[in-house]
């Protein structure tokens, strides 16, 4: 990520780092602060489900933010469903057919991670082309995560990907939607987790096969459950 110098910091708030309040440099300040914005931000505009992954980092940063943390399964579901049922977004995001999050569901994710990938994609509504392409794309990021250190590496990968998917001719609307979604809260997830400077109480935060995989089966039934399936299976690998 580029240096962000003190002066683009007051760029943001006034005209230019100079008495010279031309038009130019205000131009100029809007496209720095942007800048500035992007680099902060593992952002992908051209993604109509961006701000799905962006949900699912506040509401981590949230329920990590309280102490007393449940151990359980069905306790760290009720934690996640309360923190996300008081989040506006959420709320806006949530369609009236929205079921809490399953623990069996998350339990059978948790333990079986070996097949969890195959289970879930070859069991979805997405059409043979789609789901042997996001099974690549998973393959590849876990694959790529532990060598690359990089969080713009692993943006970028992810960006690239996502590029490929709404691009492409064969994949049907529901495939894109489901793509998406899972790309979206992985790219936001591999980059938190480079990228975020950590609290003393904050997890070792990994990306888990289960984190991703239960965003895309949560992804079946909306935007709301991808966000919270993925965010409970991650919490419970991270106990």
């Amino acid at each position: 990520m580029k240096k962000i110098y003190s002066c683009l910091l007051i760029l943001t708030f006034f005209t230019s780092c100079t008495d010279d309040s031309s038009t130019h440099q205000e131009v100029d300040t809007n496209a720095n602060a942007n800048r500035a914005i992007n680099e902060l931000l593992p952002l992908n505009s051209a993604n109509p489900y961006d701000a799905v992954g962006q949900l699912h980092d506040d509401l981590f940063e949230t329920y990590y933010a309280n102490e007393n943390l449940p151990g359980d399964i069905s306790g760290i579901i009720n934690r996640v469903e309360s923190i996300a049922n008081s989040n506006s977004v959420f709320v806006a995001m949530k369609d009236a057919n929205y079921q809490a999050v399953s623990q069996q569901r998350v339990q059978y994710i948790t333990e079986h991670v070996a097949t969890s990938v195959a289970d879930v994609i070859w069991n979805s509504s997405m059409t043979p082309a789609a789901k042997l392409s996001l099974t690549d794309f998973i393959d590849s990021l876990i694959v790529l995560f532990p060598t690359e250190l990089n969080g713009d590496v692993l943006s970028d990968f992810v960006i690239k990907y996502e590029d490929a998917v709404i691009a492409n001719p064969v994949f049907t609307t529901n495939d894109k939607r489901i793509m998406l979604i899972t790309t979206s809260i992985a790219r936001h997830s591999t980059y938190m987790a480079r990228k975020k400077p950590k609290k003393n109480t904050d997890p070792d935060w990994i990306i888990f096969v289960g984190n991703i995989i239960a965003s895309t089966e949560g992804a079946e039934d909306g935007s709301a459950k991808a966000v919270t399936m993925a965010l409970v299976t991650g919490i419970v690998q991270n106990k």
